[in-house]
């Protein structure tokens, strides 16, 4: 009896590998579903590059805006610290008078300013997948002002076996404000 569960089993498996009609379909139905797949992941990773890029400009925005406050006390009472002379006399003479100064509590106000602005915005300047934005550094120096942002982004097509409907992406901008040698006038350097 055995035997001839096994035997039938085997016939059938025969006559299945014989018959070979609809296999081509079976091969292009999982062609299809690889090539969405693929497409699908494809869109993620695009949407997740176009939104890092977007967040790259916004927080280069914003750092811009901060360094464009001057700290006129600095700029016009002296800017030699016993630091600054230690510098200069290493060799770097210039490094003093090219400087500019910023105000870095106006500076703060003018990021928190431009990135809450940006974050509203319903025009094409801000990817509408960016979420749960946050500014995670601010460090102001002198005429270094260094920003750091974060946000999270909804994946367009969610991974259904990784649970993944979002992704986090980071961006860090570090602008030094200095001024240019020689005499500009109307715009245009006289050297």
């Amino acid at each position: 009896m055995r035997t001839t569960i096994v035997s039938s089993v085997i016939f059938r498996l025969k006559r299945f590998h014989e018959c070979q009609s609809g296999s081509l379909s079976i091969l292009i139905i999982g062609l299809f579903i690889a090539a969405l797949t693929a497409l699908m992941v494809v869109t993620d990773i695009s949407v997740v590059a176009n939104a890092k890029r977007t967040l790259d400009q916004a927080t280069e925005a914003a750092a811009m805006r901060a360094v464009q406050n001057l700290d006129e006390a600095a700029y016009y009472n002296g800017k030699h610290t016993a630091l600054t002379s230690i510098y200069m006399l290493a060799g770097n003479e210039n490094y003093a008078e090219n400087r500019v100064p910023v105000d870095c509590d106006a500076g703060w106000l003018e990021v928190n300013n431009e990135l809450s602005t940006w974050m509203n915005t319903t025009s094409n300047m801000k990817t509408i997948q960016i979420k749960n934005f946050e500014i995670t550094m601010y460090d102001c120096v002198y005429d270094v002002v260094h920003l750091e942002t974060k946000a999270k982004v909804k994946l367009p097509f969610p991974l259904p076996f990784a649970n993944l409907n979002e992704t986090s992406i980071k961006s860090s901008i570090t602008t030094l404000n200095e001024k240019d040698k020689g005499l500009w006038l109307f715009g245009f350097r006289l050297h």
